[in-house]
């Protein structure tokens, strides 16, 4: 029989924290806004309430090439109070086969500002380089409406070791 503990992680306990706990089912939060209420015991594996509020937080970034994962991403950062895995693939009742249907039913690829949101939140953290490379990814995968537009509005970014 293996360890319990090693089988949780911060995704899976967030899941089990919005099921259970009753203060966390009432915050109605996505994932990346969880860690503002609540901190992550490495030791243990639970999430604590917090007693202060001043958190800097992230979500792991995740690239259009990586598929599921990517999309699992999207779904972590629109859904609140996910339950489970199964949880984040249900739309209106119905339990999509995978991440990327449940992200396309719920029309998150199809939104005109999603490409800017992703590169807005890529520009916090990411090098020009990676910029460059989610920009080709977007263009590639996501098909943005006018992606001269995105790119003239990132350009500095984009651009900023090549000048």
């Amino acid at each position: 029989m293996k360890n319990q503990a090693l089988q949780k992680t911060m995704l899976t306990e967030f899941f089990s924290m919005n099921k259970y706990d009753n203060y966390a089912k009432n915050l109605n939060c996505m994932y990346a806004q969880f860690p503002e209420y609540f901190r992550w015991n490495q030791q243990s594996k639970i999430w604590e309430q917090r007693k202060q509020r001043e958190v800097i937080g992230r979500i792991l970034g995740a690239h259009p090439s990586e598929g599921e994962r990517y999309y699992l991403r999207i779904l972590l950062m629109h859904v609140r109070k996910p339950t489970s895995f199964t949880d984040l693939r249900t739309v209106n009742g119905r339990v999509c086969a995978s991440f990327h249907e449940a992200t396309d039913v719920m029309g998150l690829l199809q939104t005109d500002n999603a490409a800017e949101l992703w590169l807005s939140e890529a520009v916090a953290y990411q090098m020009p380089n990676s910029l460059r490379q989610l920009f080709a990814a977007i263009l590639v995968y996501c098909s943005p409406k006018n992606p001269a537009q995105l790119w003239l509005q990132f350009q500095d970014f984009l651009s900023e070791d090549i000048k």
